[in-house]
């Protein structure tokens, strides 16, 4: 027989017939475990639970700023203020299309800045123009809508009012993030989103975020910003 014309078949009963199966099983069962996986963030609070994320997100070169919801603003443009090496000194940012941001004056507080030339708020209708500003820009500022205390990983979602592009090429990505949806581990955010799956369609990309993009591929000499931001702040909203 061909290579081209094996199936499945063909190449699950040589492995049936050496574990000693006189058939391949339709289903596998679910065994009953002894003992179950530790997790870490087992027996935590939402409060501990928030104080692995902040420890974990230091861990990956992730730094966090905390503020009530009403200080977003002024926490942002501390952010942006202070800069980044890389950073020019005039300088544009875009940020995800959220009203939150609006009734915070997150916007004309980051237009303000003497260090900003210029805030692109996401228009879906502007198409190739968003990710277009998106590329030039210094700052993306997004608001997660969830965060995995084990590994301090944010979840984003892009959508008609905030494009992927808004987290991944800009320099730095401001990501703001709620400590009330802060999960234990994936698994539990995994379940949330399953969940909402029955209430309608989900985004058409969601981005598991967890530090800079970085890569050691090179003679193990590790590089950030390769194939995203070289700066991630995570704006902890109390």
């Amino acid at each position: 027989m061909a290579l081209g014309n094996k199936t499945l078949q063909d190449l699950l009963d040589p492995i049936s017939k050496q574990m000693g199966h006189t058939a391949i099983a339709e289903k596998v069962e679910l065994p009953e475990w002894q003992h179950k996986p530790w997790r870490c963030t087992d027996g935590m609070n939402q409060e501990q639970l928030v104080d692995k994320f902040v420890e974990e997100a230091g861990k990956i070169g992730i730094t966090v700023v905390r503020t009530p919801a009403a200080d977003i603003a002024k926490a942002v443009a501390g952010i942006i203020e202070e800069g980044v090496p890389e950073a020019p000194a005039s300088c544009t940012v875009v940020a995800a299309n959220d009203e939150r941001f609006a009734a915070s004056g997150l916007y004309d507080t980051v237009s303000g800045l003497g260090n900003v030339s210029e805030l692109t708020i996401w228009d879906n209708a502007k198409g190739q123009a968003n990710a277009d500003a998106a590329e030039a820009a210094a700052y993306g500022i997004t608001y997660a809508v969830a965060g995995i205390a084990e590994t301090a990983t944010i979840v984003q979602p892009s959508g008609a009012n905030c494009g992927r592009t808004t987290s991944l090429l800009p320099l730095v990505h401001i990501a703001l993030v709620d400590a009330a949806t802060i999960k234990p581990i994936m698994l539990d955010v995994l379940k949330d989103l399953e969940a909402q799956v029955q209430e309608g369609p989900l985004s058409s990309s969601i981005c598991f975020i967890s530090g800079p993009s970085a890569t050691a591929d090179i003679e193990l000499v590790r590089v950030q910003g390769v194939h995203g931001p070289m700066y991630i702040y995570y704006v902890l909203v109390d």
